[in-house]
């Protein structure tokens, strides 16, 4: 990226009404090049000459993709070892929502946090019943649940839309549990076995498990077992373990990809798959199977 002078972008917003959609294009991407500073310039050509909205928004989408890559380069490069699944989840949704103010959505996090903390919840309290507790409160008290009409509504991967809507799909509904027990210091892990995501207690003899798509209802490792076996799968105890945090995180872009690809020419595809390549490319020892 570099910083022309206003006579250069001034020049290029010109060239970007040509009629010609290949001069277009090409005059696109070089805005892209130039990066962030141009997007002043970009707001205020589209704002006198509506004729131009569509290819200001493709290019304004393609800078902050560009600054969301190089933000999800620095944070796997920075989890060598062990990722950070909250911010991860919130940069995934950036995706969509470049602006997204994730401090906003932090806070709204802890106030769930707090609010259950002041109602129901100690320091002398077992893990197991503090779970149990904090299931009820967020899929009865707080009404998250499983979103079965839309399951593949994209909105439904992205944990900001999950806290607004309370709505979700096993594994951003097993993250909102996840992130507000963290807060709690409860001792929750996200295990992803094959065909559903759930959330272990861990150190809990024996162990348990949250469904929180089906209302926060709590197995035991035979009810897993039932439901792998049903899938058509031979159990293996292997499948109730604790997910790495960028195996966890590569699932959530895959669902989203899975979503996007039904749409063909969705810019969105392409931007998954870049950053799941970032994913790809730094497998380190924490996950040598990605």
């Amino acid at each position: 990226m570099h910083s022309p002078s206003e006579t250069t972008i001034h020049a290029l917003l010109r060239l970007l009404s040509d009629p010609n959609e290949q001069v277009a294009k090409t005059i696109q991407h070089e805005f892209v090049r130039i990066g962030p500073s141009a997007l002043p310039f970009l707001e205020k050509a589209s704002a006198e000459d509506t004729a131009l909205e569509a290819r200001v928004a493709f290019v304004k989408d393609e800078i902050r993709f560009e600054q969301l890559k190089g933000e999800f380069n620095q944070f796997v490069a920075q989890g060598s070892r062990q990722m950070d699944w909250e911010r991860g989840a919130f940069l995934i949704a950036k995706i969509a929502y470049p602006d997204l103010d994730v401090f906003h959505y932090e806070q709204c996090l802890d106030h769930l946090a707090e609010e259950f903390r002041t109602k129901w919840h100690s320091e002398e309290t077992p893990p197991g019943k503090a779970a149990r507790l904090l299931s009820a409160f967020l899929f009865k008290d707080k009404g998250f649940s499983g979103n079965r009409i839309h399951y593949h509504d994209p909105d439904n991967s992205y944990l900001h839309r999950v806290i607004e809507s309370r709505q979700g799909i096993p594994i951003s509904l097993s993250a909102l549990y996840v992130f507000v027990g963290n807060r709690l210091e409860l001792p929750l892990t996200g295990v992803g076995m094959p065909g559903h995501f759930l959330v272990k207690i861990e150190g809990e003899p024996p162990p348990q498990f949250v469904d929180c798509f089906n209302g926060g209802a709590f197995l035991r490792e035979q009810d897993c077992e039932q439901f792998i076996t049903a899938s058509g799968l031979d159990y293996s105890p292997q499948f109730l373990e604790k997910s790495p945090t960028r195996l966890i995180l590569a699932r959530m872009l895959r669902n989203l990809l899975s979503i996007y690809e039904r749409e063909e020419q969705n810019p969105m595809t392409e931007r998954i798959q870049t950053l799941l390549q970032v994913l790809e490319e730094s497998s380190t020892d924490e996950d040598p199977t990605l």
